[in-house]
């Protein structure tokens, strides 16, 4: 009775999704790939033929062959040693195969120098090539002022033009602009999203920030942002947006669960990785930022399948020759270590479906025994929520003096902790109202900035000096981070003259310091 049960509730669930253009839903296992020695503390984040990019913490990059069991010791392309002056880099595919590495600074201020320069190598499958800068056509970028990138991805529109998502000085109501790399200038787009219920300031952040393009080589383009559930996709029509289809209609609700996690396309599919949304209760798990689920679209925006992984987590990558599909954690070191899974997508009909309980209960068993094997805890059952205590922390000043984050407790002060970096354009666009905020509440309040940036780069005070103050734990704030619960830069913690944590903003939005503010005054 139960077997039969089973397979009727199956066949109402495949029926469903026929409705919905789906072709079927698809349970595949994964195989693990092993890594190489040295590769063990490197954050997989870009595939380009048969060689995957990854970085470590400290903004170097390496690059090394990748196969369904193996990735092959990865070779530094930048930082000490290589003989260059690539940072910061982000990686896409040209239209006839090319590799383009978009050179950002570490160290810029918000709309100057945000730019390097566009590197292009063509024939980019072998190793030696790609480190060969004779084989490189390198275009200048310095000049383009004006303009900060924020999207993880970018897409090649022609020989000399990009596309990218950013923000454009004094002009907030702007999500995508074209780059002209040979003539080093840009140009922003007719688009802004209607409706949503938000300030233009909060809007402009939520579409531009970490967001992912892609493009199919034909012209069209895949718009995702994992802040909310939100991915489209459109063609450029001269200077407008042409929008054709929406895969996730836009909540405007960046505080929420997010829902799609991670997207990779060819020119024939797109893929996008979806969060788990079947815990138990309302408390927060460490499952909730991962997902087992891929949605299969066209470039017309029809879905055609659904594929369940045996493992939960947050990013996935597409092989070159779109016969595989890789899956791992991101950069998410405070929870688990690098790990990576291949599934075979060559031939889906070949593969059972699968019923969704024993889904789960396999990743959330393969999950244990993924982070009983690097040895991390579920990290979000130990960080501080509103309500709680802060935790102190040993941090330095610019004359490596000593301080630490309770310092002002029980000093009749409110004090604010303000998580940033040096290279977040929207912690330096709040700068000047954390300075306002700080100037006409000094009496009441202590401010303390927490930097992870690197100690050499932070001493150099590339954007100037603040007010208060702004200290460094000489590590990358990782444990303090860790504690906090800090994915993200900026972030806020307003925190009482006893040591409570009363409030966590995370984000720049204008009403952000208002209600920092209303807090701090209604001080008895």
């Amino acid at each position: 009775m139960k077997k039969n049960l089973f397979w009727i509730l199956l066949s109402v669930l495949f029926c469903a999704c026929s409705e919905q253009n789906v072709e079927g839903e698809f349970f595949l296992r994964g195989q693990e790939v092993k890594f190489a020695s040295g590769n063990e503390n490197l954050w997989p984040i870009y595939i380009s033929g048969r060689n995957v990019f990854a970085t470590a913490n400290d903004i170097i990059f390496h690059v090394g062959k990748l196969t369904k069991k193996e990735w092959q010791k990865a070779e530094r392309i930048s930082g000490e040693g290589t003989n260059n002056d690539l940072e910061w880099l982000r990686f896409s595919q040209g239209n006839n195969g090319e590799l383009f590495m978009l050179n950002l600074p570490v160290s810029s201020t918000v709309f100057k120098g945000n730019l390097k320069s566009l590197i292009k190598i063509s024939n980019a499958d072998n190793i030696a090539t790609i480190k060969d800068q004779t084989k490189w056509e390198t275009y200048d970028l310095k000049n383009v002022s004006g303009f900060a990138p924020t999207s993880l991805g970018y897409v090649a529109l022609s020989d000399t033009t990009f596309l990218i998502a950013g923000m454009v000085e004094n002009d907030i109501k702007r999500v995508f602009s074209v780059i002209d790399f040979k003539n080093q200038k840009f140009t922003p787009l007719d688009y802004w999203p209607k409706g949503g219920g938000a300030s233009d300031t909060t809007k402009c952040m939520h579409y531009v920030s970490n967001c992912t393009i892609l493009g199919n080589g034909k012209g069209k383009v895949l718009y995702q942002n994992p802040w909310a559930k939100l991915a489209f996709i459109f063609k450029v029509d001269g200077t407008k947006v042409n929008k054709l289809s929406d895969l996730y209609t836009d909540t405007l609700t960046p505080t929420q669960p997010t829902e799609c996690l991670s997207c990779c396309a060819n020119g024939d599919r797109i893929y996008m990785l979806v969060r788990d949304y079947n815990t138990q209760g309302k408390e927060s798990t460490i499952l909730e930022i991962f997902g087992n689920t891929v949605e299969v679209f066209d470039w017309d925006g029809v879905k055609h399948q659904v594929i369940h992984l045996d493992n939960y987590y947050r990013e996935i990558m597409l092989s070159g020759d779109g016969n595989t599909l890789f899956l791992h954690p991101g950069m998410t070191e405070d929870i688990i270590k690098p790990a990576l899974y291949s599934y075979d997508i060559s031939n889906l009909k070949d593969n059972p479906m699968i019923d969704s309980v024993e889904i789960r209960n396999i990743c959330k068993a393969n999950f244990e025994k993924t982070k009983e094997k690097y040895g991390k805890k579920d990290v979000l059952k130990d960080v501080l929520k509103e309500g709680d205590m802060m935790a102190d922390f040993e941090l330095y000043d610019y004359n490596d003096k000593p301080h630490h984050l309770n310092e002002f407790v029980g000093k009749d002060k409110y004090t604010i902790l303000v998580f940033s970096d040096l290279h977040c354009g929207w912690c330096q666009k709040a700068k000047p109202y954390l300075e306002k905020l700080y100037k006409q509440n000094k009496s009441k309040l202590e401010m303390i900035t927490v930097s992870n940036d690197k100690l050499s780069e932070w001493k150099e005070k590339p954007n100037g000096e603040v007010s208060w103050h702004e200290w460094n734990d000489h590590n990358l704030a990782r444990e303090i981070r860790k504690k906090y619960d800090v994915f993200g830069n900026p972030t806020f913690f307003v925190i009482n003259p006893e040591g409570k944590i009363v409030k966590k903003y995370k984000g720049f939005a204008e009403q952000v310091f208002e209600e920092m503010k209303e807090i701090i005054s209604k001080k008895k």
